[in-house]
């Protein structure tokens, strides 16, 4: 297997794109209804009247005093100058830093004349200096172009990288009553939905915030819940040496003379609930609480149940075994009542509930079957 990829960036590209996607997803998720977000349409992302060029570095780099993404940006805004002048801010959004040594540091808190007078006296690369020909050519409508670009344009330097942006984004109001592990895959959704309204009219890339945020609701709605659903564990997945095992809720079992069909639907039961307890906790931790205090309320019913039962029994009915029966009549009288969900749980399976009572007997005393000693 080859350890090393054919040298481009391609890659690099996609997630530039991606983190430009991201950006432009925050703005509709803070733009109002009735407003509109443009990508690719009046630069990277119009919002407004802001327009923002995004600039994506995955390496920790600095914006120098000859960066293309700066020069090339302002080359672009003047160039496109009599589309863009209704902006009232131009926002370049790099994930670079500023050292003092760059003719851009401190640059938002500069006057455009100054800013104007750094980016003309500065010593330009070959590298940059095209676009520098292109915004100060020596022509008067140029100058009062850029001077009007000058006072607008901003420069948003050290932003997060795209991992530490969707982090960002996952704590994003919008997303607060989804669970966490469900926080990037509504990013995804909604990044989808941005990718579509580009495939609907590659001609012009509009978000309607109003439809965004109406298609939002409706996409979010069923991870925006206020509970888990309940895993789905088969049967099958059970299984068949249960008697080998030594298991102390089957020895309780088998000691009121439970019939072995029974015996093994009880450790298919505590199997899949075993499963299915692993599986709550991973989708949500935070059910934890909410899984003991259900099996508290089991463990409560089961001891009220046989402590009812224990009313018919007399001392004649260890002679007869008869005790038996009447151990047997707790046991299924408990696992026929009807099951109750777990609270922050949709759906909790009837085998999840006699799995857990199997559990309480396998991890603590109670015996199904009856002693003397009930009676008193």
């Amino acid at each position: 297997m080859a350890k090393e990829t054919v040298d481009n960036d391609s890659t690099k590209k996609q997630l530039g794109f991606e983190y430009q996607k991201l950006i432009a997803l925050e703005s509709c998720l803070n733009a109002k209804k009735g407003e509109h977000v443009y990508i690719e349409c009046f630069g990277d992302i119009q919002q407004g009247v802001e327009a923002t060029e995004v600039k994506h570095h995955l390496s920790d780099s600095n914006l120098t005093s000859n960066s293309t993404d700066v020069w090339k940006t302002l080359k672009n805004l003047v160039e496109e100058y009599d589309k863009l002048k209704f902006n009232d801010r131009f926002i370049l959004h790099t994930t670079q830093n500023i050292k003092e040594d760059s003719i851009f540091f401190g640059w938002n808190s500069l006057s455009k004349s100054i800013k104007y007078k750094r980016l003309n006296e500065h010593n330009i690369s070959s590298t940059s200096k095209p676009f520098k020909d292109v915004i100060i050519d020596g022509t008067k409508s140029t100058k009062d172009k850029l001077l009007n670009i000058l006072e607008k344009f901003v420069i948003y330097h050290n932003q997060p990288k795209i991992e530490e942006k969707l982090k960002e984004l996952e704590e994003h109001s919008t997303f607060s009553l989804i669970h966490d592990q469900f926080k990037r895959i509504a990013i995804w959704i909604l990044q989808g939905y941005l990718t579509d309204r580009a495939i609907e009219n590659s001609d012009k890339w509009e978000i309607n915030i109003t439809d965004f945020k109406d298609d939002l609701r409706d996409s979010l709605g069923q991870y925006a819940k206020d509970y888990t659903p309940f895993p789905i564990i088969h049967k099958d997945q059970v299984p068949k040496d249960y008697l080998s095992k030594g298991y102390k809720f089957i020895e309780k079992l088998e000691n009121i003379c439970l019939k072995r069909t029974d015996l093994h639907q009880a450790f298919q039961d505590y199997v899949r609930s075993e499963e299915a307890y692993k599986e709550l906790l991973i989708a949500n931790p935070g059910l934890e609480k909410n899984l003991l205090a259900y099996e508290s309320d089991i463990q409560s019913e089961i001891n009220t149940e046989k402590s009812f039962i224990s009313y018919s029994l007399t001392l004649n009915s260890f002679l007869d075994n008869t005790h038996l029966s009447f151990s047997r009549n707790v046991y299924f009288n408990s696992i026929r009542k009807s099951c109750n969900n777990i609270r922050g749980v949709n759906g909790t399976e009837k085998y999840y509930r006699d799995g857990r009572i199997h559990n309480i007997t396998e991890t603590t005393d109670f015996e199904w079957q009856f002693k003397e000693t009930d009676l008193e």
